[in-house]
């Protein structure tokens, strides 16, 4: 026995659109019932009166056909008043004026999407209702996209307030950290000075002592001892120097001493003195461009951009340039050495690269500005740091 089953299909019921008809005659609302409340969800009123009050009470009504020869409101009115509530309700008249300025006027007046002249055809209607709340359902999904799109641009404005917020903080305690690592290093610096550099003046100043203890007869008959002294005289000169260096490399007190251009005209014979690289300037002096409290951060950009090119560079010139706008300073280290693809660069495990370039970025950035790498193999290598200029405030007083 061969067993059949059947599935009866769900049927799928859509929401009619709302069409609410005006008429204070009841022969059209009645004929207009007839013909489409199969089609629509029709709700009829006989005076503008009530049809403003049913449209402020019923929600999602898409068309409003009105005649326009009522007693009291009339149809212009009343749609004119439906538009200031809800102005993507389509707006239809009725009307039997033949005066096309009249028609016109009116439509202008009551923000009509179209006009129907009495006697209206069934099947033109029937058209014009399609239109009108085809029209309607395309505004209201516009306005849902737009909604949509409104809420979405709206969170991501949020995000990215979240963003700069996030990266201020990042930025605020990067420069803290760097703040940070100079002050331990100027204490570190100033123990060196102080302490080392005493304890290593107080050795070589025994090894005097001793000296003088022993005659020259006792010295004469051991030269041993004699020769092992003035090698170990020499040996901490040589250490008392490179503790020298060492805490200027730590903390550029000359900066303090003498200011931020001699700081810098240090900095480059120290650096032509250690590489073995010709190195010059060009431009005017930055020391009273810059505010004092930025002088650091500037001598520490060129001290890292040198020691970049000195390390790996094999460049035989260095040349500072130091260009001054009226809004902004730029800081160039040039070098003619072999240098470099960026692309291998960027390709190198973050973990095993070195953090000298994102301490210049960040440096340069707690000064607000941007820095720049232009770069190629067997080009060279161009660095450049360009920050706002601050205002330079002088107070002057009378005679």
């Amino acid at each position: 026995m061969e067993t059949t089953s059947q599935q009866t299909a769900t049927p799928v019921f859509t929401e009619k659109d709302k069409i609410l008809f005006v008429d204070d005659d009841p022969i059209n609302t009645e004929s207009f019932v007839i013909s489409f409340s199969e089609e629509y969800d029709v709700i009829t009123a006989s005076s503008g009166e009530e049809a403003l009050e049913i449209f402020q009470q019923e929600s999602g009504i898409s068309v409003v056909l009105s005649d326009q020869r009522m007693d009291g409101m009339s149809g212009v009115e009343l749609l004119s008043s439906i538009y200031a509530i809800h102005p993507d309700t389509v707006r239809i008249i009725i009307t039997g004026y033949i005066d096309v300025s009249d028609i016109i006027d009116a439509i202008n007046r009551g923000h009509i999407y179209q006009y129907v002249l009495k006697p209206w055809d069934i099947v033109q209607l029937r058209l014009i209702l399609e239109q009108a709340t085809q029209t309607w359902r395309l505004t209201r999904e516009n306005q849902k996209l737009a909604d949509a799109l409104w809420e979405k641009n709206r969170l991501l404005q949020k995000a990215n307030e979240h963003l700069r917020d996030s990266e201020e903080r990042l930025r605020s305690l990067s420069g803290a950290l760097i703040h940070a690592r100079e002050n331990e290093q100027k204490r570190i610096a100033l123990e060196l000075h102080d302490e080392l550099g005493q304890s290593l003046a107080a050795l070589k100043l025994q090894i005097r002592i001793i000296e003088k203890e022993c005659d020259e007869e006792q010295l004469a008959e051991d030269c041993r001892v004699s020769s092992r002294l003035q090698e170990l005289r020499s040996s901490i000169n040589e250490i008392i120097e490179n503790v020298r260096h060492l805490s200027k490399n730590l903390s550029p007190v000359i900066i303090d001493d003498l200011g931020l251009d001699s700081a810098i005209d240090h900095l480059v014979q120290r650096f032509s003195e250690v590489f073995g690289i010709t190195c010059t300037i060009h431009g005017q002096p930055l020391g009273a461009l810059v505010p004092a409290d930025s002088h650091v951060l500037v001598y520490r950009l060129l001290q890292g951009a040198l020691g970049n090119s000195g390390k790996h560079s094999n460049a035989e010139n260095v040349e500072l340039t130091f260009q001054v706008d009226p809004n902004s300073i730029s800081l160039i280290v040039q070098d003619d050495g072999k240098g470099f693809s960026k692309e291998d660069v960027a390709n190198i495990p973050a973990d095993k690269r070195g953090i000298g370039m994102t301490v210049m970025a960040e440096r340069v950035k707690m000064l607000g500005g941007t820095m720049g790498i232009e770069t190629a193999p067997g080009e060279g290598t161009r660095v450049v740091f360009t920050f706002p200029r601050a205002e330079v405030v002088t107070n002057k007083t009378n005679d």
